[in-house]
């Protein structure tokens, strides 16, 4: 162990305790830890898609719902990679497409108005990634803002062999936006979407509209649950005991964030702000216990009557 002052919980490259893990593209893998019921539904997504046959010939779309901050992104971000993975022990490429960020984009747009910005910021995605097959190239690019016509085509402008899994966000209630994504799924296409508004009885409905064509495969992230708080902090403090020193929470600390903090991200924030701030402040940092009071010096926008997150 380096005699380094380290905080267990940064998660490595990122520059924001909001990021949620991305283990198609880091070595995010072993940080998961299960929370929120985040293992269950892990489970579930592997049963349901089984040996990945009905991706490869008939193309699955996945939701994922639950309050802002329970996980959504990272659990589907876990799921993607779990399919990549798995396909590649059978030599087939599968390539994650993060298109999420049109988000800000499409935001306050009509339904086909949406469904025009994101096909047509498609191409340019498909393209960065070589998803695109050259004798098709342009064809796509004429179509970029025809959804129907794209997305009835995806499997044809792919290479042989390729899978595209594409992570898109889903606003408001927009039930039939999931809904237009399930129905237009395709050979070697997984959908992955994710929204924080959808109430059971929506879920309900799009399962109706889409019975015909598929079966979409539906997740729910939870809030925090009693032992929660105390299995992340054992993980991450466990997992880098040998990269420095830290400090360590007591018992009455865990117990207090258990009471107070509804979500992991909200759980993953307070940490990492708490532990920011006792390196710039303790004299005695990789000594310290870490205590109630340092929480609420560290968290700016909570009163001491009651630090409940944001």
């Amino acid at each position: 162990m380096t005699s380094d002052p380290v905080n267990p919980f940064v998660v490595d490259p990122f520059v924001s305790a909001s990021q949620a893990l991305v283990p198609f593209k880091e070595d995010h893998d072993g940080l998961y830890v299960p929370v929120d019921d985040s293992e269950r539904q892990y489970l579930i997504f592997q049963r349901q898609l089984g040996d990945l046959s009905s991706v490869m010939t008939s193309g699955r779309a996945v939701l994922a719902t639950g309050d802002t901050g329970c996980g959504k992104s990272a659990l589907l971000n876990r799921c993607a990679n779990w399919v990549k993975t798995q396909l590649a022990q059978r030599s087939v490429v599968a390539k994650v497409v993060d298109a999420t960020r049109v988000h800000f984009m499409v935001e306050g747009l009509a339904l086909a108005e949406r469904m025009v910005v994101m096909c047509d910021n498609l191409f340019d995605l498909m393209d960065q990634r070589g998803l695109i097959r050259s004798e098709f190239r342009d064809e796509f690019e004429r179509n970029r803002r025809e959804p129907d016509r794209v997305y009835r085509n995806l499997d044809r402008y792919m290479p042989p062999n390729h899978v595209l899994i594409l992570l898109l966000p889903a606003s408001g209630d927009l039930w039939r936006e999931v809904t237009r994504y399930a129905v237009h799924a395709r050979p070697r296409v997984l959908f992955m979407l994710e929204s924080d508004k959808f109430g059971r009885e929506d879920v309900d409905r799009i399962e109706r509209e889409v019975a015909k064509w598929t079966r979409i495969v539906v997740l729910t992230s939870g809030r925090l649950v009693e032992g929660d708080v105390r299995r992340f902090v054992e993980a991450r403090t466990e997992q880098n005991a040998s990269r420095g020193r830290f400090p360590r929470l007591t018992d009455d600390t865990v117990a207090a964030i258990g009471k107070r903090l509804h979500t992991v991200a909200q759980l993953q924030e307070t940490l990492q702000r708490t532990f920011d701030y006792l390196m710039d402040h303790a004299d005695d940092y990789g000594d310290a216990l870490v205590t109630v009071e340092h929480i609420i010096e560290a968290t700016e926008h909570v009163s001491k009557d009651g630090w409940e997150s944001r």
